[in-house]
């Protein structure tokens, strides 16, 4: 139980850290670039954590609500195939690692435009005829999924035997999706900060000192 604690502490740092960096890049649902994504990455003794994000158009092509069975289909293989590991990144090294968590994400502004629409529309209840409420409401339910931007999310956790022999990290998404053309990385581990900017060119986040 105590390992278990030093674990999740180590980790609580580790990503305030990354937020920090986050929040510097000024990356957020409403400003972000197309063809562009961030990769954060911590290592500290046994532990290596790695977050992702890109524009859901860099992954899928579209970042709107999903509008068919079709569109949901791409989300959906699109999240199963950014969690597979194995498929998104390599460890150059033996370093013995386990993944101990993996998700992958497509989160959007529309939930949030739901619920302000449901609400505008409860608060004018009394000054609007049933058929204004309904054409208010789709007026600004079609404005809000135009402009709407969503992204992927993705996050890994892996444990380690022998940390140290990592030596380099390879990011094959650069190949499985032609439509990100850089990747702007932050990596923190026991050798220092690094900051890299990768391309289908350059796709080697080397660790060695």
């Amino acid at each position: 139980m105590k390992y278990i604690k030093t674990i999740n502490t180590r980790l609580v740092c580790l990503f305030t850290i990354l937020v920090s960096f986050q929040l510097l890049a000024v990356e957020t649902l409403d400003s972000h670039e197309h063809g562009s994504a961030n990769l954060d990455i911590a290592i500290d003794n046994n532990m290596v954590v790695i977050r992702f994000e890109s524009p859901a158009v860099n992954i899928i092509g579209f970042e709107y609500h999903p509008n068919n069975a079709d569109q949901k289909s791409l989300i959906s293989a699109a999240e199963n195939k950014l969690s597979n590991f194995a498929t998104s990144f390599k460890l150059v090294g033996e370093s013995n690692c386990l993944i101990v968590r993996s998700s992958a994400d497509w989160v959007s502004e529309h939930s949030e435009h739901s619920e302000h629409s449901e609400h505008l529309e409860h608060s004018e209840h009394s000054e609007h005829s049933e058929d204004e409420e309904h054409s208010d409401h789709k007026a600004i339910t079609d404005e809000n999924l135009e402009t709407e931007h969503a992204e992927f999310i993705v996050e890994f956790e892996l444990q380690c035997e022998q940390i140290s022999n990592l030596t380099a990290i390879d990011v094959p998404l650069l190949a499985i999706f032609p439509a990100i053309e850089e990747i702007d990385v932050q990596v923190i581990y026991l050798g220092g900060q690094i900051k890299q900017e990768l391309t289908p060119n350059n796709t080697l986040i080397s660790l060695k000192n």
